[in-house]
């Protein structure tokens, strides 16, 4: 009889384990994400030690969401980036693979883990801030457009901003993060050592937050806005899918696009001029997904 093999591999340390990665790292990031939302938009005009419908000092600025928004995609990032490179975002997953940067198996999986990571982590603040919701809200639907706070879970565009408007914001803000991923994380081109690639991505979204945030919100990522959406689908009959005239499919199918438009212009570019200079890798730096660490001695 056969002897059986002995230490056999653990299926954690395949794909299984990579998407248990992507899960806790994306719900890490929701929770941060939409929490200070929560704070931007439930604790502005509460009743407490500021007088009554004053604004929370600090709370209403837009400093805190695109501060509180980069801040969660650094911790997520440090939660899951030596296991699966934190992708925590169908479209960097989606990037990364069309340039061969990902195996084509691991997308469905990775989709599956970062959404459900998304959908936990929205189930969880909305029973947290139950209390603000409801006092926010009254008898209003929570997805109501006018006098609901479902803002605090996914995005919809300004009124003044068309479908055209919100469709190019999400393509553009999500081209540069994936473009300026590939290059923060290519060890050729002075990447940050230390593990300091998720404090410069986090800073990376504080950027887009600043320039591009206004308009439509940034998902820029389609699990950071279908997965809370799909629980306030639950909590508002469906409400949450067909309000702002079905919005909700522009956060999903234009960072997709600009993802795999991001990656392909910085390959295309700045990686064929790297590589035609004949630049190595700085040090002894090894790339590995958007984790860029020193290999063991």
């Amino acid at each position: 009889m056969a002897s059986r093999a002995v230490g056999a591999t653990s299926p954690l340390a395949g794909t299984l384990g990579e998407c248990i990665g992507e899960f806790f790292g994306t719900m890490v990031l929701i929770l941060f994400g939409d929490g200070c939302v929560a704070v931007f938009g439930l604790f502005t005009k509460l009743n407490g030690p500021v007088p009554p419908n004053a604004a929370t000092p600090f709370a209403n600025q837009w400093i805190v969401i695109i501060l509180g928004w980069g801040l969660a995609v650094m911790l997520g990032i440090y939660v899951t980036g030596a296991i699966s490179g934190a992708h925590l975002n169908p479209a960097v997953t989606l990037g990364l693979a069309v340039r061969g940067k990902c195996p084509w198996n691991k997308v469905l999986p990775y989709w599956a883990a970062q959404v459900l990571g998304a959908f936990v982590a929205a189930a969880i603040l909305y029973f947290v801030y139950k209390g603000a919701i409801d006092a926010a809200i009254g008898t209003n639907n929570i997805a109501d457009p006018v006098h609901g706070v479902g803002y605090v879970f996914y995005t919809y565009p300004k009124s003044f901003v068309g479908t055209f408007g919100a469709f190019g914001d999400e393509f553009i803000g999500t081209a540069l993060l994936v473009g300026l991923i590939f290059a923060i994380t290519d060890g050729r081109n002075q990447p940050v050592q230390g593990n300091l690639n998720p404090l410069i991505i986090g800073f990376l979204i504080v950027a887009i937050g600043a320039s591009f945030g206004a308009n439509s919100g940034y998902a820029i990522n389609p699990a950071r806005d279908f997965g809370p959406r799909l629980w306030v689908a639950i909590v508002s009959g469906g409400a949450s899918l067909s309000v702002n005239n079905y919005y909700f499919w522009i956060p999903i199918v234009a960072p997709l696009l600009g993802g795999v438009v991001g990656a392909f212009i910085y390959d295309f570019t700045i990686g064929k001029v790297i590589a035609a200079k004949g630049l190595m890798k700085s040090g002894g730096a090894e790339t590995k997904g958007e984790a860029v660490r020193e290999p063991a001695v």
